[in-house]
């Protein structure tokens, strides 16, 4: 989600990421001015690809680096296997939102459409800068329904994998208190915390849940201390919304003794015996769409919704954990997927 880091340079991402996930899945030429590896500059971002006006040109702006194991990383795995298709794609990492009108003017005078600003609080500068482009196609991770002409929204419904990782904390709880932390209490936050408890309570009916918002996206040591306040109530399983609050879970979770769950990413490896699920986001099949309704000229107005049904969300469960689930489990754990993807189970979506 959002980022108030500090100013840095853009970079230029030239490597294609491959990400193996070892683990047991619910799912379903020219180019634009120079970039700067020296941090403090203003130069102009550069073009990776090399198939430009063939099959779509691309930019893709994010709040953090590429290797965060969640948000970041799994846009820029997106944006690098539309780039191995033949889209001309750029990516800029680490802009703050008080850079970011910089970078979309950049594309946007590069001829960049469409321009992807993947945070939260990039939101205001987007819809400032579209202003003077009408003609180029511009999208913010709202996940609110805020559009404009050339401004589409897309949700993340991570809500209803959050109630598949519902179902596994009431296994997993010796206690029952789930715990919620999210960077700020907004819907996307909010609908997630709340649909892990009706799973939950879907098995276990005296689940409670114990939320809380940290204020910030990615301040790691604010979470944990958040975490081990819940901790002290008895929360003994977490989700997060944001990859400082999940962090500080993972944190949290590994010094009493807990558990947690991953951030739209895989973040097993960060700590294998307290991450017991990953919540993942394949958002490459959404970025695809942008594309397409751009190349035919239905962009307008849009929001775009993928999750379970389109195996853009997807639950896993850490391997080291299989052995604490029953086989039964795993498979009603399935067999709820199923229903959310055909439709037949409807996950409460409750946004504040």
């Amino acid at each position: 989600m959002a980022s108030k880091q500090s100013l840095r340079s853009i970079r230029k991402s030239v490597t294609l990421l491959t990400l193996a996930i070892p683990f047991f899945v619910f799912t379903a030429c020219s180019s634009a001015p120079t970039t700067s590896q020296s941090p403090g500059t203003t130069s102009s971002p550069t073009s990776t690809g090399s198939n430009q006006g063939k099959a779509g040109r691309f930019a893709l702006i994010m709040n953090g680096p590429p290797t965060d194991k969640s948000w970041n990383q799994k846009a820029y795995e997106a944006a690098r296997s539309l780039k191995s298709k033949g889209v001309d794609v750029v990516t800029s990492e680490s802009i703050s939102p008080a850079d970011v009108e910089r970078v979309l003017r950049q594309y946007a005078e590069a001829g960049y459409s469409p321009i992807v600003a993947h945070s939260f609080n990039y939101g205001d500068a987007v819809f400032k800068v579209a202003k003077e482009f009408p003609n180029v196609n511009f999208a913010w991770a709202g996940g609110i329904n805020k559009t404009a002409p050339n401004v589409a929204d897309y949700d993340q419904p991570f809500y209803e994998g959050a109630y598949l990782i519902g179902l596994i904390g009431a296994k997993l709880s010796k206690t029952g208190k789930l715990g919620a932390l999210y960077g700020f209490d907004i819907p996307v936050c909010h609908s997630m915390g709340e649909a892990m408890l009706a799973g939950a309570k879907s098995v276990r009916p005296d689940a409670t849940l114990t939320d809380a918002a940290v204020g910030n996206w990615d301040d790691v040591a604010k979470a944990k201390e958040a975490a081990l306040s819940q901790a002290e109530t008895g929360v003994d399983f977490w989700i997060g919304c944001g990859q400082g609050p999940t962090l500080g879970q993972i944190e949290a979770a590994k010094t009493r003794g807990g558990i947690a769950t991953s951030y739209v990413g895989d973040m097993s490896s960060i700590e294998p015996k307290v991450v017991a699920s990953n919540l993942v986001w394949n958002i490459e099949p959404l970025f695809a769409k942008m594309i397409e309704d751009t190349q035919a000229k239905k962009f307008t107005d849009q929001f775009y919704k993928m999750g379970v049904a389109q195996g853009v969300v997807a639950v896993e469960v850490n391997p080291a954990f299989k052995d604490k689930l029953t086989s039964e489990q795993l498979k009603e754990i399935e067999a709820a997927r199923a229903k959310i993807a055909s439709g037949e189970l409807k996950v409460p979506f409750v946004p504040k």
